[in-house]
């Protein structure tokens, strides 16, 4: 369970990646040194089976180079910049962000984006299975939330585990994919979607899940709105800039 330490808790929404390379480990501990209580990252499986945190399907829009980063080994993951000439940066591991979290009070959201699409099954299992084996390495289980796009993965570590890892969805449940199991039964909590309609808040309140807002959420107006409608925390791109707002918020 989540310890909310203000009013709206806030998730660096891949590291601060406002000020710094979204998911590198510059921009990860940026958002920890804002005063961040989360990081937010996103998780995929190189050609041969290494958990590397960048968000695109392709490596072109973030690094210097083209292509998937499923058919990139991750040696050559490694030796891409996924900073600039002046500012270079690596391509972290998620291992080395969990090395970095676990002796600090920071929670770390990790999205998978490996899905169960019918050529990608087994590299979502591999994917899933390593996350948690790396999790518990290093004693994290109670500080971590599973997050993903796709129902199936959340649904995959609910069948296998239960509610031992805190699992996160996004809400309209339609918003995400392969949704086989309702969601009310295990989600920890859910991004909304649509934040001016209430009753999208008043529903996962009533059934226990706590309701979070994303990144396009910037605004001091916008985030004491979702505050009186129950959100419990926002995922952002710039995380001093959002704990210095909530912090001017009364309610």
């Amino acid at each position: 369970m989540i310890n909310h330490k203000r009013i709206m808790s806030v998730a660096g929404h891949r590291g601060d990646s406002y000020n710094y390379f979204e998911n590198t480990m510059t921009a990860f501990e940026a958002a920890y040194k804002a005063g961040a209580d989360m990081i937010e990252t996103d998780v995929r499986l190189s050609t041969d089976l290494e958990l590397v945190l960048i968000h695109d399907e392709r490596v072109d829009r973030t690094t210097n180079a083209r292509g998937k980063v499923s058919e990139k080994s991750f040696s050559e993951l490694r030796e891409l910049n996924a900073g600039n000439e002046i500012s270079p940066e690596r391509i972290p591991t998620l291992e080395e962000l969990l090395i970095f979290a676990c002796d600090k009070d920071l929670t770390l959201n990790i999205e998978i984006k490996e899905y169960f699409t019918a050529e990608n099954e087994k590299r979502a299992t591999l994917c899933i299975e390593k996350v948690l084996e790396l999790i518990e390495k290093y004693g994290m289980g109670e500080r971590i939330l599973i997050n993903s796009f796709d129902a199936a993965v959340l649904e995959y570590v609910y069948k296998k585990h239960g509610k031992k890892y805190m699992l996160h969805g996004f809400y309209p449940y339609w918003e995400m994919g392969n949704v086989k199991i309702n969601p009310d039964e295990y989600l920890y909590c859910a991004c909304v979607f649509q934040i001016k309609n209430k009753e999208n808040f008043d529903y996962l309140i009533s059934r226990g899940i706590e309701p979070w807002v994303g990144a396009s959420i910037t605004q001091k107006d916008a985030l004491e709105a979702c505050i009186k409608n129950g959100a419990k925390l926002v995922t952002t791109n710039n995380p001093s800039d959002a704990i210095s707002k909530i912090n001017q918020i009364k309610i």
